[in-house]
């Protein structure tokens, strides 16, 4: 079994490393695991460990979601936390308007359940990890602090394809490896009437 998921590759801009950088400095006394530079991705759909009879139909979904859909692109401006004020779990950058992505995700969670992977009964919250939290010090500055670097700009995210990523986890923190690149098609041209 390979432990997989689909998502859109991200590269940050400057001033989100810059977010980024300022987010680890001033939070460097808490227990925070950040997510490598190298390894940021938007995920579409977490897999988990799948089994090798499903992967050639996995395949053949994803060459037809890509083959149906047109590249897109989303506006990533926020900083944004999972967990609740008492309990924060995880940091991330997420997006203004998020529906292409999430038409993708509603195209393809039925072709899922066809070949027999569980529903995705979770809220979908297209997001970038920054860093996963085990604990904070202060909660009370640690929340102002995310107040105050909300991003003032935003940074443009291409969907131009899709990847199959297999996740090896390790103690030194996950490997991935790219299985398949799946394009969308070109983004359709506007013609003025």
């Amino acid at each position: 079994m390979k432990r997989l998921f689909v998502a859109v590759d991200v590269r940050l801009s400057e001033p989100f490393q810059v977010l980024s950088a300022q987010l680890k400095q001033q939070l460097c006394l808490d227990k925070i695991v950040w997510v490598d530079a190298n390894l940021h991705h938007l995920t579409l759909r977490f897999l988990g460990q799948t089994p090798e009879p499903y992967i050639l139909p996995l395949k053949q979904a994803l060459t037809k979601l890509a083959a149906e859909n047109h590249a897109f692109s989303l506006e990533m401006n926020k900083l944004g936390v999972f967990g609740s004020k008492h309990s924060p779990q995880v940091i991330w950058l997420g997006f203004q308007d998020f529906e292409p992505f999430r038409q993708l995700f509603l195209q393809l969670e039925p072709q899922l359940s066809a070949i027999g992977f569980e529903p995705n009964y979770g809220n979908f919250v297209p997001h970038l990890t920054l860093g996963r939290i085990k604990q904070i010090q202060n909660k009370k500055r640690f929340w102002e602090l995310v107040t105050a670097l909300q991003p003032k700009e935003s940074q443009v995210v291409r969907v131009d394809s899709l990847l199959l990523i297999q996740s090896r986890l390790t103690p030194q923190g996950p490997i991935y490896r790219v299985l398949e690149r799946y394009p969308l098609r070109k983004e359709k041209a506007f013609v003025d009437e």
